[in-house]
């Protein structure tokens, strides 16, 4: 009946690993969704064809999308395109199926996308814009209900009003929102991903991606994640409990993430270690938080529960270049926290942006300067990435007030690793021997 598909990404990992990933928890969780309703659903996780032509990704999908009716698209900013032209191939072959896209890139865009025909035509019949566990249940079973009608597209188009947060072109043309969604999705009645619908076709899935919380209290100018989501909500320790033991059960898995901020509660982060110093779960694992707040004691828990590295955004040593980007916290704080954690043996991935507003040459070098004071080691790793002005966050939405020149909208080039906007101060010129210099150092710690 229905059918998911993850798109090939060029982004770079965010916590560096040897190992094959699943595809983002959105896909595995509206998975689970609909096989706890009764829908049918399958994955096509296209990470694992590495060297796919265009005929044979062509032959692919028409073999896969023959007996699903409905097929729902997921995209970053920077694998759009890839979605769209996988849309378009599944339009052409099979005029009558369903596209539903969803992600963080169509929930900010929806408006112009769906006002934009891709190869002649618009081949995205609807939008899921935000969380989208239940409106994409919804719909999947109002299209379920409308199926027995020979021309059910065009029938339900005017009928779909009914469910919050989708977007699409109605039957006379016109584009149409139905507005945000006002139920918050309750973590605790989310089942867990749907671990068991992936099919290693080339690949074992040995990194499992675990999402803690959803919504961020940091405001940073260059992410859009507090957009995305309408509050902070925090799973609980039973759900995570259940997760890893879900994990555990299975022989492939080797690594396990767990995003995002895991110490935004201290509370919660002190139970979270307790559950991995039980040994209960013995597979090793790595964590995104914040560490100009970590305490040694803090540290000492990371440590006996097991965590085998503690990946962290510093972005820039300039306070100044901090403040403007609502990025809140003190480099020399930072600089404390990782020092606490290499006195304690944990490897740490650190993130830097290159480019933000307020950057300049000295700035620059004042990071640069920085990142020699850091204790590390050839267990550490520094990824620096190309400040980006993803849809929905700050840097998008107020480039005026940033004083920033977005000249690059190929959305493929949003993978953090190309320049896409320059300053008064930093034009594209200045920039590119200044990434060229940070890539240098990436090298330097891989």
């Amino acid at each position: 009946m229905v059918l998911l598909i993850n798109p090939r990404t060029s982004k770079p990992t965010e916590l560096h690993t040897s190992y094959f990933r699943e595809p983002n928890n959105g896909l595995l969780y509206l998975a689970a969704v609909l096989d706890n309703n009764n829908i049918d659903v399958e994955i096509l996780d296209l990470e694992q064809y590495i060297a796919l032509s265009a005929n044979e990704k062509k032959k692919l999908l028409i073999k896969v999308c023959v007996d699903h009716q409905i097929v729902g698209l997921t995209s970053l900013t920077n694998t759009f395109y890839d979605a769209v032209e996988l849309a378009s191939i599944i339009k052409q072959a099979f005029p009558n199926k369903i596209i539903i896209f969803g992600g963080p890139h169509v929930s900010f865009l929806h408006e112009s996308i769906l006002k934009t025909d891709f190869s002649g035509k618009n081949v995205i019949d609807f939008i899921c814009i935000g969380e989208a566990e239940y409106s994409f249940l919804k719909i999947v079973k109002f299209l379920k209900k409308a199926h027995t009608k020979a021309s059910y597209l065009e029938d339900i188009r005017d009928k779909v009003k009914t469910i919050e947060a989708i977007a699409f072109i109605n039957s006379k043309g016109n584009y149409e929102y139905t507005g945000i969604q006002k139920q918050l999705i309750d973590l605790r009645s989310l089942p867990l991903p749907a671990r068991f619908k992936l099919i290693p076709i080339n690949h074992q899935y040995t990194v499992a991606n675990v999402i803690i919380n959803r919504g961020c209290p940091n405001e940073c100018s260059f992410c859009s994640r507090q957009n995305l989501f309408q509050s902070i909500r925090i799973r609980t320790i039973d759900s995570l409990e259940a997760e890893l033991r879900d994990i555990n059960s299975s022989y492939t898995y080797e690594f396990v993430n767990f995003y995002d901020n895991i110490n935004i509660n201290k509370t919660f982060f002190e139970k979270f270690c307790k559950v991995l110093k039980k040994r209960e779960f013995n597979l090793p694992w790595g964590c995104e938080l914040r560490v100009d707040n970590l305490s040694n004691n803090h540290i000492l828990l990371l440590k006996q529960a097991g965590c085998k590295v503690v990946a962290t955004g510093i972005e820039s040593a300039s306070k100044s270049v901090l403040q403007q980007n609502f990025k809140f916290q003190n480099p020399n704080k930072v600089k404390k926290g990782i020092e606490y954690l290499k006195t304690n043996d944990i490897p740490v991935q650190v993130y830097f942006v290159l480019g933000l507003p307020g950057e300049t040459v000295q700035t620059f070098q004042e990071t640069l300067d920085y990142i020699k004071k850091l204790p590390l080691t050839e267990d550490d790793t520094i990824d620096y990435f190309m400040a980006t002005p993803y849809p929905g966050s700050k840097l998008w939405e107020q480039q005026e007030e940033f004083g920033i020149n977005i000249f690059e909208y190929d959305f493929s080039k949003y993978d953090c690793q190309h320049i896409i906007f320059e300053s008064k101060i930093l034009t594209k010129e200045h920039l590119e021997p200044m990434r060229q210099k940070a890539k240098e150092i990436e090298t330097f710690f891989k």
